[in-house]
C-alpha cells in the first residue's frame, strides 16, 4: 500500500505511462522515488527526468521536494548498470519496484526481446538481494493474448508467448510475464489496453500511436472492418487506476486489465467517420473488411508509389484494428468500487491529438516519406 513508508524504484520514467505515474506518486506522499533513467550523450539521467516532466507541463514537481531522485541505469544491462553507490542505496531502502520500461516497436524484434525479456531477467536478478523484499509491479499489455479475434479477453485467457502473435512486441511481453511468474517473487501485473496521450501537449507521445491516422487520407479505401471493436483508454485513466490499485490495502488478484472493456470500446467505423469530419474529406474513406479486400481492390486503391510505401508500414497495425478484441475490466471495476469506470470517450480528445500529429508527417502539404516509421 502506498504511503510515507513506501520507497519505489521505477523504470520507464521517460515513457508515457511511467512519466504519468511518477507525477501521481509524488502527490501521493510516498517516501522516496528512485527513477531509473538511461543517460544519453546529450543528457544526464536528471536532465532527462526534467525533460519528461516538461512534456507533461509539470516541472514544479522538482521544486522543494526530496522525494524524487534520478539514478543512471539501463534495464538491458546486468543489475540495471547501477553504480555501486546507487545500487547499495536502492537495495537497502526500496520496497516496491514499478517496471514500466518497454520496447514498443512492432518491427524492432531484437530490441523488443532485449528490453522486454532480458530487462525482466535483469530486474529479477537485481531485487533478489533487496533487504525489504519489494513488490514488483509490472506494467505489461493486454495484447499479450496474441492473434485472437472476436473476443472479450479476460486476465485468465492465454498469455503464452508460444501461441501465435502478430509481432515480437506482444510475444516478448508475454515472455516477460512468464519470467516474472516463474521467479516466485511477489508481483502485481497491470495490463493496459491501447493507451493514448490525452491531455499531454507532446507531439512525440501523440504520434507514437496515432501517426498513421492522418496518412489514411492518402487512400480512398482501406482494409479495415468498420464493425471491429478497439479497446482504447487515455493515459490519465490508466495512471489514476494504477495508483488506486496500489493504494488498496489488499487486492483480490495479482493481475488486472486496465481497459475500456466491452462497454467502453469503440468501432473502427465510428473512428473513420470522425476522421472524415475532422479532415473535411469530400469523399469518406471506404472501410473494407479484410476478407473482402481482394487483389483487384488492392491494386485499385494502393496504386501510387506513396500509397505503396504507406501501406507497407500500415500493414503492421491493421491486424490490431481488425482483431475485434476487447479486454474485460471486471476485476478492475470491482477493485475500484464496483461501479462503472469513468473513461472519457475518445471523441473528447482525439481532435487535439490529431492536431499534434498531422504536421509531423507533412511538408508543404504533402506526405513526407522520410518521416514515416519503417
Amino acid at each position: 500500500m502506498l504511503g510515507p513508508q513506501t520507497t519505489i524504484l521505477i523504470t520507464g520514467v521517460t515513457g508515457l505511462i511511467g512519466g504519468e505515474l511518477v507525477r501521481r506518486l509524488v502527490r501521493c506522499g510516498v517516501g522516496k522515488i528512485f527513477c531509473l533513467i538511461r543517460p544519453t550523450p546529450e543528457a544526464t539521467a536528471t536532465e532527462r527526468l526534467v525533460q519528461r516532466l516538461r512534456r507533461s507541463g509539470d516541472l514544479d514537481l522538482l521544486e522543494g521536494t526530496a522525494s524524487l531522485q534520478a539514478v543512471a541505469g539501463d534495464v538491458t544491462l546486468p543489475r540495471f548498470g547501477l553504480s555501486v553507490g546507487d545500487a547499495a542505496l536502492v537495495a537497502d531502502s526500496v520496497n516496491m519496484v514499478i517496471h514500466c520500461a518497454s520496447e514498443l516497436s512492432f518491427i524492432r524484434d531484437v530490441s523488443c526481446r532485449q528490453t522486454n525479456v532480458v530487462g525482466m531477467q535483469n530486474l529479477i536478478e537485481l531485487v533478489r538481494d533487496y533487504r525489504r523484499s519489494p513488490l514488483i509491479v509490472h506494467v505489461s499489455t493486454a495484447t499479450i493474448c496474441g492473434s485472437v479475434s472476436h473476443q472479450c479477453v479476460t486476465e485468465e485467457d492465454s498469455d503464452d508467448p508460444d501461441v501465435d502473435h502478430f509481432n515480437e512486441y506482444t510475444r516478448s511481453k508475454a515472455a516477460a510475464e512468464r519470467v516474472l511468474r516463474e521467479s516466485g517473487l511477489p508481483a502485481l501485473v497491470l495490463r493496459p489496453s491501447i493507451v493514448l496521450s490525452a491531455e499531454l501537449p507532446s507531439e512525440d507521445f501523440a504520434k507514437a500511436i496515432l501517426w498513421f491516422l492522418p496518412l489514411l487520407n492518402e487512400f480512398d479505401a482501406v482494409p479495415v472492418d468498420p464493425a471491429s471493436r478497439v479497446d482504447v483508454v487515455p493515459v490519465s485513466f490508466v495512471a489514476d487506476s494504477m495508483i488506486r490499485l496500489l493504494q488498496a490495502p489488499t487486492r483480490a488478484y495479482d493481475c488486472y486489465h486496465v481497459s475500456a472493456g466491452p462497454a467502453g470500446a469503440l468501432r473502427c467505423g465510428d473512428v473513420g467517420r470522425y476522421l472524415d469530419e475532422f479532415y473535411q474529406r469530400a469523399n469518406p474513406i471506404l472501410p473494407v473488411p479484410p476478407d473482402q479486400w481482394t487483389r483487384q481492390i488492392h491494386r485499385r486503391y494502393v496504386a501510387t508509389r506513396t500509397q505503396r510505401k504507406l501501406f507497407a508500414t500500415l500493414k503492421h497495425y491493421l491486424p490490431f484494428l481488425n482483431m475485434d478484441v476487447v479486454y474485460d475490466n471486471t476485476r478492475l471495476r470491482n477493485e475500484l468500487g464496483g461501479g462503472p469506470l469513468v473513461i472519457p470517450p475518445i471523441t473528447d480528445y482525439l481532435g487535439g491529438l490529431l492536431r499534434l500529429v498531422t504536421p509531423e508527417l507533412k511538408v508543404d502539404g504533402a506526405v513526407s516519406l522520410e518521416r514515416i516509421p519503417v
